[in-house]
């Protein structure tokens, strides 16, 4: 679920862990773990940088963090000297492929690192500094991350608008989830959500990953025409996920307009390279609950049953 906490630790463009949250973890007592350090070419575009988190995310399990901006660095459970080198080499292969896609002229410098418990930072961070740098100084360009970070959280807009789809991102979503729900629990009126998610992405990744950001963009602007002014919706989280807060309305009213976002983007995507089809989620206040928490697992759920039933169907979720 969409914690503000956690999404201003999040980089607005990738969604891996930020700099912040990379600090946060270095200042607590570490487990055991190994951390998969992947060094990026210099000045990558934000395209690039958002399709590789993506793909790390599907292909190791850990914690995803971006401290740098051409660094990303997994912290992973521990495994076994067989298993590491599986899963460099799956990483390199991975790489290899994507290259001509992502438009990376060298594959990234892929390093593993077996950290014991109870690291220290200092430790840590050594382990994360090339051969040939100084330790001290990669500390100070921390500090320096850190203090930059600080000012782009004040800048409250950049964590507020979705860089893909234009739309209010997760963050503003469940804000305006938690208003909605308050309003419609005082009034004794329903409000119901859309957890939307499509079914195609992959394949238009296939082509590029330029056609899958514009994939995106034409889920966002043919969902967002069919929505009344007072709906909103938001990019939720990542990929091709939307969420639709629909005020005054109850699950009937919401399986309706579910229908018809279904039957419309197969419809449009008729006309796109690929036709597509999406899976919805349903849940409503206060028949299936009575908070945002809860309400938001229930429409997840439901999504999943509907991707695991074969896709391109609504399915309205159970309550609690």
């Amino acid at each position: 679920m969409a914690n503000p906490n956690v999404i201003l630790r999040s980089d607005p463009n990738t969604g891996a862990a930020n700099l912040l949250a990379f600090a946060e973890w270095l200042s607590q007592p570490t487990l055991p773990c190994h951390l998969i350090d992947v060094q990026l070419p210099p000045a990558l575009p934000p395209t690039t940088l958002r399709w590789l988190a993506l793909l790390l995310r599907e292909e190791l399990a850990g914690t995803l963090y971006q401290p740098g901006n051409t660094q990303f660095v997994i912290v992973a459970p521990v495994s076994n000297h067989t298993a590491q080198t599986m899963q460099i080499e799956r990483l390199r292969a991975l790489f290899q492929r994507q290259m001509q896609r992502l438009d990376l002229n060298t594959i990234p410098v892929i390093r593993y690192h077996s950290i014991p418990i109870n690291s220290d930072p200092a430790t840590i961070l050594q382990y994360l500094t090339p051969d040939n740098a100084d330790p001290g100084a990669l500390l100070n360009r921390l500090i320096t991350q850190l203090a930059a970070l600080g000012t782009t959280i004040n800048n409250q807009w950049q964590f507020e608008v979705d860089p893909v789809s234009g739309l209010p991102n997760s963050l503003i979503a469940r804000r305006r989830l938690d208003d909605l729900i308050r309003i419609a629990l005082e009034q004794n009126q329903p409000c119901s959500i859309l957890l939307i998610n499509g079914d195609h992405l992959r394949r238009y990744n296939e082509l590029s990953y330029a056609a899958g950001d514009q994939l995106i963009r034409d889920l966002a602007a043919t969902l967002r025409e069919q929505l009344r002014p007072s709906d909103i919706l938001a990019r939720w989280e990542t990929g091709d996920q939307f969420l639709a807060i629909l005020p005054q309305t109850g699950v009937s009213g919401a399986s309706a307009l579910a229908e018809r976002l279904r039957q419309r983007i197969i419809e449009r995507s008729q006309l796109w390279p690929f036709p597509v089809t999406i899976s919805i989620g349903i849940a409503s206040i206060p028949q299936h609950t009575r908070d945002a928490d809860t309400i938001l697992r229930i429409a997840t759920e439901a999504v999943l049953r509907a991707k695991a039933a074969g896709k391109n169907r609504v399915v309205v979720g159970h309550s609690v």
